[in-house]
């Protein structure tokens, strides 16, 4: 792809325009990108447990988010996920991402979906990337 992707707000993680959403707010420190939300009903798989294709989106938005601020534009082209422990619905919890490996046109990133109290470790993630040049 040579065109540079656009934002349009209609993203299925992070858009403020898209009704059926996650509206994930994205923050950066420390080399890292931060979110932090809870999700309602909609989202489950089993009675009260978020469905696990869910929190994969969530570790590779967070991914992709840090992998744009801290690198460049960049398209996910492969995925692993972990799940450690289920998330509950109405849970709050936090997803973090950062870049692992820079190579030419390729970066690895990590990410983990936690607790923001006990930091118990639900799922995790790791991701590569093709970035724009």
């Amino acid at each position: 792809m040579k065109e540079k992707l656009s934002d349009d707000q209609y993203c299925f993680a992070c858009g403020t325009l898209n009704p059926i959403g996650l509206r994930m707010e994205v923050s950066f420190h420390d080399n890292k990108a931060y979110s932090r939300l809870s999700l309602k009903r909609e989202f489950q798989g089993w009675s009260d447990i978020v469905h696990g294709g869910v929190m994969a989106t969530i570790l590779d938005e967070i991914m992709a988010h840090a992998v744009l601020h801290y690198v460049g534009q960049a398209v996910t082209t492969s995925l692993q996920v972990t799940y450690r422990a289920p998330l509950k619905v109405g849970e709050e919890f936090e997803a973090i991402g950062y870049v692992a490996e820079q190579k030419s046109r390729v970066t690895v990133a990590k990410a983990e979906i936690r607790t923001p109290g006990s930091k118990k470790i639900l799922a995790r993630g790791e991701s590569k990337f093709v970035l724009f040049k």
